[in-house]
C-alpha cells in the first residue's frame, strides 16, 4: 500500500473520466466503476501520467491476468451515494487529511446518457456532519453546499485534538 503524508498537497483523481485532465503526479484514484481501474490505467499511461497511485474503491477488484487485488484501500459504499467524488473525500478522511478542496464535481446537470448528477446530492447530504469541517467545493451545488475554499480556511491550522496543557 503506498502512502504518502498527509502533510503535504496530494492529488486525487476520481473515475476515469479525470485519468487524462490532470496529468501532474496523482496519488490517489477513486472510483465506483471498478471495470474502470484497468482501463484508467492504461489510458493514464497513454497520456503520460503516473500509475503509482492508491486505488480507492467499495470492493476489491482482481486483475484478470494476474489475479492480484488491485484496490488499496476500501471504503464500503453506504447508500444514499454521493458518486466517486464522495468516495474520494470519505477516503481522504480516513487517510487523515485535514482539508479536502474538491475540483471540478458541481454534481449538476447530466451526463452523456443523462443521468441526473443531482441524484448523487442525497450521498452528500447525508454525509455532511462527517465531512462539512474537512471539505470545501470549488464549484456548483457542492460549493453551496460546502462552501468554497477561502484564504482564511486554507490557512487556519486545526488544533490537534488531543489537549496538551501546558
Amino acid at each position: 500500500m503506498i502512502h504518502h503524508s498527509p502533510s503535504t498537497v496530494s492529488f486525487m483523481l476520481i473515475g476515469l473520466d479525470a485519468v487524462e485532465k490532470y496529468l501532474g503526479h496523482a496519488d490517489y484514484f477513486a472510483t465506483y466503476h471498478t471495470s474502470d481501474i484497468e482501463p484508467a490505467f492504461e489510458r493514464r499511461k497513454a497520456a503520460g501520467g503516473n500509475t503509482d497511485y492508491m486505488i480507492i474503491a467499495h470492493q476489491q477488484h482482481i486483475e484478470k491476468p494476474t489475479g492480484r487485488d488491485m484496490v488499496d484501500l476500501i471504503i464500503p459504499c453506504e447508500p444514499p451515494s454521493g458518486s466517486s467524488a464522495l468516495l474520494g473525500v470519505l477516503a481522504g478522511i480516513k487517510l487523515g487529511y485535514e482539508k479536502i478542496i474538491v475540483c471540478g464535481c458541481p454534481l449538476m446537470g447530466k451526463n452523456d446518457k443523462q443521468y441526473d448528477y443531482a441524484n448523487f446530492q442525497k450521498g452528500w447530504t447525508a454525509k455532511l456532519a462527517m465531512i462539512k469541517e474537512k471539505t470545501r467545493s470549488m464549484s456548483g451545488w457542492t460549493q453551496e453546499l460546502l462552501g468554497a475554499p477561502t484564504e482564511e480556511w486554507i490557512n487556519n491550522v486545526i488544533p490537534a485534538k488531543a489537549g496538551i496543557q501546558k
